[in-house]
């Protein structure tokens, strides 16, 4: 498996750009029926509401084509900042633990189909290395936010221990993920506003894509310990 050493313009531009639109269109909807009734309606749901979300935020990570970030502000809007958060979280380990586990398990034959074939490989490649590092992990989960789902491929396939991968995405995650459910549970009614702040996050997003060569020769990350390739 080989680790390009720049990552590519069109990760950055697919990986900002479908963040960005799956933003606006839950914003939309948001909009369209109303913060409150929207929360009304998930209190009345009982205990399936939360089990629903974690179940989906935690599909969107196996099936990593799909754009799990947004599913943070829609988090905070039907659960507010601390149940939003709690939630969030949850899912994010169950996911990231399942393509941890089947990365482990069952190979890079079946990692190819979970993330939509040769493109969505090419990207779990690019993390390959990075991905067993502890320290490189952390970074990828603060700043690498929108893709951590292949990134959590990545690591399944190196010698990385599991423990370490948890201790990384359930602590390290905490940053991101509040900063993602708090955008959505301090909702105010003006959806442009909201926009404008997720394009800003995803233009940060894509500048740590072009900053991480530097912070890996910083970091002497460069020859990493072996990894663990299984081809199922």
């Amino acid at each position: 498996m080989v680790e390009s050493e720049r990552i590519s313009v069109k990760t950055i531009v697919v990986a900002a750009g479908s963040f960005i639109a799956v933003t606006i269109l839950i914003t939309l909807a948001i909009e369209a029926i109303g913060a409150e009734q929207l929360r009304a309606a998930v209190e009345s749901a009982g205990p399936l509401a939360p089990l629903v979300y974690i179940l989906a935020r935690a599909l969107t990570y196996i099936v990593a084509p799909l754009s799990s970030g947004p599913l943070g502000f829609a988090a905070g809007v039907m659960f507010g900042l601390w149940p939003g958060l709690a939630l969030t979280l949850i899912a994010e380990v169950i996911g990231g633990s399942a393509n941890f586990w089947i990365a482990r398990k069952l190979g890079r034959p079946m990692v190819e189909r979970m993330v939509g074939g040769r493109e969505g490989m090419g990207r779990v490649e690019r993390f390959y290395r990075q991905a067993s590092s502890s320290w490189m992990l952390a970074y990828a989960r603060l700043f690498f936010f929108s893709i951590y789902d292949f990134i959590s491929y990545a690591a399944g396939l190196t010698r990385i221990k599991y423990r370490h991968y948890l201790l990384v995405t359930a602590v390290v995650g905490i940053v991101p993920t509040a900063i993602s459910v708090g955008i959505g549970a301090s909702l105010t009614g003006d959806p442009a506003n909201l926009i404008l702040v997720y394009i800003a996050m995803a233009a940060i997003s894509a500048g740590t894509f072009m900053l991480y060569p530097r912070v890996r020769r910083l970091l002497r990350l460069d020859n990493p310990p072996p990894a663990m390739t299984r081809e199922g």
